[in-house]
């Protein structure tokens, strides 16, 4: 008898051996631990399945698949194998009706087999069958209040389903059961950058960064978090930090480039996206949207604008991508059509792109803009042979009205028509135009512009967002330049509130002036007339500076780096009487307002009312 036993003690004692050193983390000594035993017993389903896991633990999931599924082969009613053969399959990106069914098959053998439950959650979520996931992963911690597992992919169930605030708590669940465990620290901070929790994930991230030093995927989120703040100069170092430890990783190679871009490197954006493109699945749409913001910093239109419609696949841009039962206009003789111009961004990029709308008009029957309903009217009256209404569409996006017959986003008309640097100089400027009468009115309320210059001011968006706010300034923050010469100031600042214009009242009495019967931020029309009135305007990175613009006063604006604005250039090319200036990345916004007044005397240093007074026909 013991002869017989013998040969089957030994081959036990070499599994559990295995079995001890893989759970030490030493792999590579378990892996000859089970081979050994399979040299003895090949069909062995317990050594097939274990040296299995241990060439996905090594990274080789191919090699997994195949030793499981001939453990499933020796011993097809082990639930486990079902889940160890998903979760390698899993790694080579199977379809989630595959694992589904892996994890049924393991859960028909044993309803309560926990990893089964946890991959058919995963497999669920994927599915967006998401409540039936959620019931599961509610089963799941009733029934093992501590596995870890099932807080991580609660969580990923969440943010997938939209639910990312509540996504925050099971991750901080995940943290506290598994604080050694990266990834739960990772999560989180994606959960709270989607939540624009920017604070909160900074504190987090510096506990993870101090954790896990060197930790290339810790590193990743730090520069993300950092990128969002704006705070690009710090954020690039960990962003070399985690590509360097990762060279492979496109998302990595996206964000060091973002990072370039901001930061003003555009030279190295370029060079880090185009290794992203290298790395990434063809055709990714994330990839060619910043691909395509690194071609244009770089000043190469051609290939920037080639890209630029990925935006619409992107999600992150967040850009409405409208649906039409037309086609979109290819550049054919329309001569005889009647063309709908449509927006997908911000009133800022409207007011830009709109600078393209006389050449469209030229070329087309009849056009027809759509947009909102304060743009409408400032649209209106500049192309009175247009019709400009508000945007027609249903929840979906898609289109109400079907009086048109093409469509062209007012954006992407840049491939018609400014190909090229050198089509922005041909461009006519300006374009827009505004109520001459009612600016002259606004001109006479402003007590001393006969002899002195009349200069706009605008300080910040209404959004203060910290990854905004470091851009912007207070209205202490802006008054030395108020302080800085003898003109007449007035306030172009829309949503401004009390305190800001009563600091300014008490502080310049005789310089500055508001007019308050004037609504700068729902009338577009008021706004032009009073920005016409004006010699010079010094502006925030906003749509006032953009109104500037439009009427061609000169005028500084001071913000981060813009590709889509500058396009490679020291200034707009849109606004030829723009001066584009980028604050200290390494300083508050304050400390760059003596560079400010250095430029804006500069350009006011032989004033005259002549320019202000042929826009206004004085």
């Amino acid at each position: 008898m013991a002869i017989q036993t013998a040969p089957k003690q030994k081959v036990l004692e070499k599994l559990l051996r295995g079995v001890n050193l893989q759970k030490a983390g030493e792999i590579e000594k378990a892996q000859r631990c089970y081979q050994q035993v399979l040299k003895k017993a090949p069909t062995h389903p317990d050594a097939l399945n274990l040296l299995g896991v241990t060439y996905r633990q090594l990274g080789f999931p191919k090699r997994a698949v195949e030793y499981i599924q001939r453990a499933i082969e020796s011993n097809p009613n082990e639930p486990s194998f079902y889940t160890n053969l998903a979760r390698a399959l899993m790694d080579l990106g199977t379809d989630a009706d595959s694992l589904l069914a892996l994890a049924n098959k393991a859960l028909l053998l044993n309803p309560k087999e926990r990893e089964a439950r946890n991959i058919k959650g995963i497999a669920l979520t994927r599915k967006g069958e998401y409540q039936e996931a959620e019931f599961l992963y509610q089963g799941l911690i009733v029934d093992f209040p501590d596995y870890v597992d099932a807080y991580q992919n609660f969580g990923m169930l969440l943010m997938e389903a939209g639910q990312a605030e509540h996504a925050v708590n099971f991750f901080t669940k995940a943290v506290m059961l598994q604080p050694d465990n990266p990834n739960n620290y990772i999560q989180r901070a994606r959960a709270r950058l989607s939540l624009n929790q920017l604070e909160p994930s900074q504190y987090e991230l510096s506990e993870a960064l101090e954790r896990f030093p060197g930790n290339s995927d810790v590193e990743h989120e730090a520069a993300r978090l950092l990128f969002t703040m704006n705070e690009s100069r710090k954020g690039v170092d960990y962003a070399e930090k985690s590509f360097r430890s990762d060279p492979h990783n496109y998302h990595k190679a996206i964000t060091l480039g973002v990072s370039y871009l901001m930061n003003g490197q555009p030279e190295k954006s370029l060079e880090a996206m185009k290794l992203a493109q290298k790395n990434a699945p063809a055709g990714n749409k994330t990839v060619e949207w910043n691909l395509s913001l690194a071609y244009l910093a770089n000043g190469d239109l051609k290939n920037g604008w080639a890209l630029h419609k990925a935006r619409f696949e992107d999600k992150a841009t967040k850009v409405h991508d409208r649906k039409f039962d037309v086609p979109a206009w290819a550049g054919e003789d329309i001569s005889d059509k009647t063309v709908l111009v449509w927006t997908d961004q911000g009133l800022g990029d409207a007011l830009r792109s709109g600078t393209m709308l006389p050449e469209l008009i030229a070329r087309a029957g009849k056009v027809i803009v759509e947009l909102s309903d304060k743009g409408a009217k400032f649209f209106q009256y500049s192309f009175p042979e247009t019709i400009c209404r508000q945007s027609r569409m249903d929840r979906d996006l898609r289109s109400t009205m079907s009086d048109y017959d093409v469509h062209a986003n007012i954006t992407d008309l840049v491939d018609f028509f400014r190909p090229d640097l050198e089509s922005f100089k041909k461009a006519p400027c300006p374009v827009f135009t505004f109520e001459k009468d009612r600016a002259r009115g606004y001109l006479q309320r402003l007590k001393g512009h006969e002899h002195k210059p009349v200069i706009g001011i605008s300080w910040r968006s209404k959004n203060l967002a910290a990854n905004r706010a470091r851009f912007y300034l207070s209205a202490p923050g802006i008054a030395p330049i108020l302080a800085s010469r003898d003109a007449v100031f007035v306030n172009l600042q829309y949503k401004a509130v009390d305190k800001e214009i009563a600091f300014f009242k008490a502080k310049f009495p005789d310089k500055f002036h508001v007019l308050e019967d004037v609504d700068l931020f729902d009338d577009l029309l008021g706004a032009a007339a009073l920005t016409a009135c004006c010699d010079f305007v010094v502006s925030a990175n906003t749509s006032v500076a953009d109104m500037a613009g439009l009427l061609n006063v000169p005028s500084i604006r001071f913000g981060q780096q813009e590709a889509a604005l500058n396009l490679g250039q020291k200034n707009p090319p849109w606004y030829p009487s723009m001066t584009y200036m980028h604050p200290y990345t390494d300083q508050p916004c304050t400390a760059f307002v003596p560079e400010i007044i250095k430029e804006m005397n500069r350009q006011l240093e032989d004033w005259t009312p002549d320019r202000r007074n042929e826009r206004l026909e004085l």
